[in-house]
């Protein structure tokens, strides 16, 4: 393994030939600690990475009702997302009309 360093100046280097063991002042378990020690802060990208869960993992569904239920819902989400960028629409369409109107009724008016 690898160990990428950045120093506050910008610099970044590498620190190689790091071995995974309990034992070893080589490991980087043993390189954090020593950077705590220090306290030098310090971040494991890959420890992140996994602990993240890089992928999602998609369900799997035993009974055939369930993943109907599933699909059902999914459905459902997308016409409740599409009725509501039609209710949105038409409330900017009414809005537009009622400007206009107000518009117009204050052009009709004579000054007194």
């Amino acid at each position: 393994e690898t160990a990428l360093i950045r120093l506050v100046d910008g610099t970044t280097f590498t620190i190689t030939d790091l071995i995974e063991s309990p034992v070893d002042p080589r490991s980087p378990l043993k390189l954090a600690a020593t950077c705590r020690e220090y306290r030098v802060p310090t971040k494991f990208v890959g420890l992140e990475l996994a602990v993240k869960g890089g992928e999602k993992k998609k369900k799997v569904y035993m009974n055939s009702r369930v993943a109907e239920a599933a699909e059902k819902e999914k459905a459902k989400r997308e016409r409740m997302a599409q009725d509501e960028a039609d209710r949105l629409a038409a409330l900017y369409k009414l809005e537009e009309e009622e400007a206009k109107k107000q518009m117009l009724k204050s052009q009709v008016q004579p000054a007194n």
